[in-house]
């Protein structure tokens, strides 16, 4: 069983907002705000508004679907298929919740080292502005095993790309 699921990156040249998580897989880390699609979610873009409103406070107007990648794991955790999105422009202040603590890093000093070994491949790529589709595979440590990535000149050919997955 795949999980559907959003990763967020709200981008304010030349910063993004990050989250460290505090609980769950990846607990410890910065990533971008996001989770899994609900019954209720009427769409992956509600999805994405509806998890930053969660876990940063803040509602995203118009963010733009930069990605989409599939996660497969060596262990017990399921496959996670994740749409990446880039946001800009917000209502609200972040603020800290129960669920991530979030931080400004100015692009040029992103704590790589203290995320997924995945980011450093496609978050430049969102940062640039080019659509991506990929798969990686993690063993049991979260170590990349293998992984292959895709970028698009266009996004309508991002797009038919991705309507034909």
């Amino acid at each position: 069983m795949t999980r559907l699921e959003t990763v967020t990156i709200v981008y304010r040249y030349p910063r993004i907002l990050l989250g460290r998580k505090k609980k769950k897989l990846g607990a410890g880390r910065y990533n971008g705000f996001g989770g899994g699609m609900e019954s209720f979610d009427k769409s992956i873009y509600d999805t994405a508004i509806r998890e930053t409103q969660e876990e940063v406070g803040i509602t995203l107007i118009n963010p733009e679907r930069m990605g989409r990648i599939l996660f497969h794991f060596q262990c017990n955790e399921q496959d996670h298929d994740v749409h990446f999105f880039r946001a800009r422009r917000y209502l609200g202040s972040p603020k800290e919740t129960d669920e991530m603590t979030a931080e400004w890093f100015n692009i040029d000093n992103i704590p790589y080292n203290q995320m997924w070994a995945d980011d450093k491949y496609w978050l430049p790529l969102l940062i640039k502005g080019k659509k991506f589709l990929g798969e990686f595979l993690f063993n049991p440590n979260h170590k990349i095993v293998e992984h292959i990535l895709q970028t698009f000149n266009t996004r309508e050919c991002f797009e038919d790309t991705l309507a034909k997955i």
